[in-house]
């Protein structure tokens, strides 16, 4: 990975008297998550990269630009830092239309240019059917989808998120998560999302930053260190979710059931939803609520069954999480962890997936493309 690809930084700001944030660490292309409970020091170090705080020492550095150096006095102001920022509050111009307020950040561009961005960022964020709207009018959904996209316009190197979705419901929730993994992909930017979620953490990062009491204690993938930490009680980690984008396939006459194609996956038969075929949305199923079996399956009122392979085994105390390929996709399997040993799971080996189809619950609420 090329340096104009990461965030560096190592820095010290001593927060209160019980309580100095050290942290150090790296981020390249991808969304990072720092995870801790609240008062560890999460929105502080949010607060210091963007430059609207100033570390007590320390060096923040973005690609080959840096933004902060205690030893050599060098300290970027905010507004040339090229970081996007979205916060709990989105922050939106009551005064301004959604259009107005994606192009704010456009000022002193050419007018086509700033209208073109400002169209290409609405379109991803899913937001273009709302552009001659006034902000008062949106939804909470919308409007985090719409601070989304101002945050975006200017081309930020780095997008930092303060817990985005806390004030959201659980749909929209899912839905600006699922529309950050796709920002990312197409912006190509580190982000940085700060969470007390684990849900969250699963879901949209690819590295978890364990912070707890101002210091990191643990990195890596989310699962892994999530697991390791021994959350919730007898170490379970709570309402694990597989959350996949999937277009309306078919519906069975009579309206029953919709069958949904997983994108790069395989069909899932869901409860029906009235939404044209072709349409795109997403499916969440708990990961406590997929059964894993091997061998010939028969007999079964499960409408899901669905071949894969064992990728790896998360195990902590009496629980594990099994991640399963089908097709490109993977799933996370909450079990008891003696039923690991049961089924002589091992990374490789072949299994069947089966899923209720009230067990999926489709999320289309936020994920509108036109």
């Amino acid at each position: 990975m090329s340096a104009t690809d990461t965030l560096e930084l190592r820095l010290t700001r001593r927060i209160h008297a019980d309580l100095t944030l050290d942290v150090e660490l790296g981020l390249s292309r991808e969304c990072g998550v720092v995870f801790g409970t609240s008062g560890a020091g999460k929105t502080t170090l949010l607060r210091l990269i963007a430059g609207l705080e100033r570390p007590d020492r320390g060096r923040i550095q973005l690609g080959e630009t840096v933004l902060f150096d205690h030893e050599s006095k060098v300290n970027i102001p905010l507004r040339e830092r090229r970081i996007g920022m979205i916060f709990q509050d989105d922050l939106l111009f009551p005064h301004l239309n959604v259009a107005a307020n994606i192009q704010f950040g456009l000022k002193g561009e050419p007018l086509n240019q700033a209208k073109a961005r400002m169209e290409e960022v609405a379109a991803f964020c899913g937001v273009s059917h709302l552009l001659e709207r006034r902000t008062a009018t949106l939804s909470g959904g919308e409007r985090q989808r719409v601070g989304l996209a101002r945050a975006l316009a200017p081309r930020p190197r780095l997008l930092l998120c303060d817990e985005p979705v806390s004030a959201l419901d659980l749909a929209s929730r899912h839905a600006l998560i699922e529309r950050l993994r796709t920002v990312q992909q197409a912006e190509a930017i580190p982000i940085l999302y700060v969470t007390h979620s684990p849900v969250e953490a699963i879901a949209l990062g690819s590295r978890l930053f364990l912070i707890s009491q101002g210091r990191i204690v643990d990195r890596g993938p989310p699962l892994d260190v999530l697991a390791a930490s021994g959350l919730g009680p007898s170490g379970r980690l709570e309402g694990v979710r597989n959350i996949f984008r999937a277009r309306v396939e078919s519906h069975t006459e009579g309206g029953g059931e919709t069958r949904l194609r997983l994108i790069d996956g395989p069909i899932l038969v869901a409860p029906f939803h009235d939404r044209p075929l072709g349409t795109s949305l997403a499916v969440e199923i708990r990961g406590d609520e997929v059964l894993l079996a091997k061998g010939p399956i028969e007999g079964l009122s499960a409408r899901n069954v669905i071949h894969g392979t064992v990728d790896r085994i998360v195990a902590h105390g009496s629980e594990a999480e099994v991640l399963v390929h089908t097709g490109a996709i993977t799933w996370i399997v909450s079990v008891v962890a003696p039923a690991v040993t049961a089924l002589a799971l091992a990374p490789g080996s072949d299994v069947h997936l089966i899923v209720k189809a009230r067990s999926c619950l489709i999320l289309d609420d936020g994920l509108r493309d036109e």
